[in-house]
């Protein structure tokens, strides 16, 4: 009877770290997901840090962390919209007035009021291609404001666009792996 307990008990162990191991694998997504999703992305460190920045991404799904990333994307570009719309109320010099102008309406104007929301709508439709789409259309308003100053963009305005782009951009690499 002594052999049957000890069998019994090495049977019960066996259970418990089965049980245990299989748990681990249907765990909550949380880092493990974001490590797999943003070992994929171009921009790897940018979709580790802000995807972690975000107290949802420890119990989101893919679905949900694509979500999280056109929030961060649309903070970005609300910043830099931001910081335009203050350059602007400076500027006196008529070119810089168009080129300012042409970036905060043409731009950054177009991507907070259309392009983004329509992102997260199409997310949520679960259309992935107008999802892209939209977020092309980003990166594309990005290098749009950044060419209005052919070549001699101020630095802190190359600098933003180029957060936006990037961001943008990862974001897209995200919405993708939903097609």
């Amino acid at each position: 009877m002594n052999n049957f307990m000890k069998l019994f008990a090495v049977f019960v162990l066996f259970v418990q770290i089965q049980i245990a191991l299989s748990q681990s694998n249907s765990s909550p997504p949380g880092p493990n997901l974001i490590q797999q999703l943003c070992k994929r992305n171009r921009y790897q460190t940018l979709c580790v840090s802000t995807l972690n920045l975000d107290p949802r991404s420890k119990t989101s799904n893919l679905q949900g962390l694509a979500s999280i990333s056109i929030d961060a994307t649309t903070k970005k570009t609300s910043e830099t919209l931001a910081y335009l719309i203050s350059v602007f109320r400076g500027i006196t010099d008529r070119g810089d007035f168009e080129r300012y102008g042409t970036c905060i309406d043409q731009d950054y104007g177009a991507s907070i009021k259309r392009y983004l929301p329509a992102a997260i709508a199409n997310l949520k439709a679960k259309k992935y291609s107008d999802a892209i789409a939209n977020m092309q259309d980003v990166v594309t308003a990005a290098g749009d404001c950044e060419n209005q100053f052919a070549g001699h963009s101020p630095l802190p305005l190359s600098q933003r666009n180029k957060a936006v782009h990037d961001i943008a951009d990862m974001t897209m690499d995200i919405i993708k792996t939903f097609v």
